[in-house]
């Protein structure tokens, strides 16, 4: 993995960008970073998919204690309790189903829990000015910077202040700003969210 070259400040490359272009709103477009909720998104927590493989843990229940596969159709089946579904849900969400259900065939309520045993569904996409862009599939979730190292760092026409995630859930679909000089230079972590599957990071 090649890592991530060098660039100029951010000042100095914002004047070069506006006098490049030649328009005074080329240089305010390289004003402070936009503010936005990133810890909200960084909340959400990883989404289980089809392919992933879930292990399921019903205390002092072996029967209901098992591995599984989420299906094609995001659903994945335990005995008594039918068909559960996983797409697109955090094993939090998954775990609180499957407590719900226990409810209707136990008298005590036997705690459950559920864990992420092997991820296949995960898929990110980076794409614009850089290296090598294109879909990747890492083994488990990673963070902003490390989508960009993947695809191999910045070309030299990069404006890595205007980074933008492209997110699509249950909360429609909205555009996550990212300050790259900001997360290293300045230590802004907050803006290094994991990404999501299905997240494109989108480098002008």
């Amino acid at each position: 993995m090649r890592p991530l070259p060098s660039l100029p400040s951010r000042p100095f490359a914002c004047a070069l960008f506006g006098l490049a272009l030649g328009s005074a709103a080329a240089v305010s477009a390289c004003g402070p970073s936009p503010t936005y909720n990133w810890p909200a998104e960084s909340a959400l927590g990883y989404k289980v998919g089809p392919g992933d493989i879930l292990k399921i843990n019903v205390w002092k229940h072996d029967e209901l204690s098992q591995q599984v596969t989420v299906r094609p159709d995001g659903a994945f089946s335990l005995p008594l309790l039918g068909d559960v579904p996983g797409n697109g849900r955090t094993v939090t969400e998954i775990t609180a189903d499957i407590q719900s259900k226990l409810k209707q065939f136990f008298q005590e309520q036997p705690p459950a829990n559920v864990q992420v045993s092997e991820v296949h569904s995960y898929r990110i996409y980076v794409v614009g000015e850089v290296q090598r862009g294109g879909e990747f599939t890492p083994s488990g979730e990673v963070t902003v910077l490390h989508g960009l190292a993947l695809a191999g760092g910045f070309t030299r026409f990069a404006n890595p202040a205007r980074i933008v995630i492209v997110r699509r859930d249950a909360r429609g679909e909205r555009r996550i700003p990212f300050d790259f000089d900001a997360v290293v230079e300045k230590g802004e972590l907050q803006q290094n969210l994991a990404l999501q599957s299905g997240d494109t990071v989108i480098v002008p």
